[in-house]
Parts: C-alpha cells; structure tokens; sequence
C-alpha cells in the first residue's frame, strides 16, 4: 500500500527519487529479485539493471531490447 505521508512530503518538495525507491520497498517485501533491483538502483548501477532485466527478460521469453525500442517508439523517442 502507498504510504499518503510520502506522497505529501514528495509533493511538498522532498526528495521524490527516495520517496519513491521507499515506497517501492514497502512493496517489494522479502522479494529478493526485486530488492536487489532497488539496491542497484540506489547505487546507481545502470549495467546491474541491464543485466538483471535481460537475464529476467530471457527467463520468460522476452526480447527486452526490442521491447525497450517499443517502448521508447511509443514515447517519440529515438
């Protein structure tokens, strides 16, 4: 469940990266896939990510760069 509290305080000028990396943890619970996706994320390893959506990606017969390219398409992005 979404914390309203952080939601306030993202729209009152705190930090909305943390307030939503918070919010993903609560979420996230004893998942550890998903907390070593948040964990990176704080770290900023952008090359952990890669890899962990593609080797994801390749569990469950997805293309992810091709699904990324979809996905940027539909945004107007190149």
């Amino acid at each position: 469940m979404i914390n309203p509290m952080q939601i306030m305080q993202m729209l009152r000028g705190g930090n909305p990266q943390q307030a939503i990396l918070s919010m993903m943890r609560q979420q996230a619970g004893d998942n550890p896939v998903l907390n070593n996706a948040i964990n990176m994320a704080e770290k900023g390893d952008i090359d952990g990510l890669k890899n962990l959506a593609h080797n994801l990606g390749k569990e469950n017969g997805i293309d992810v760069d091709s699904k990324f390219n979809e996905i940027k398409n539909q945004f107007g992005m190149k």
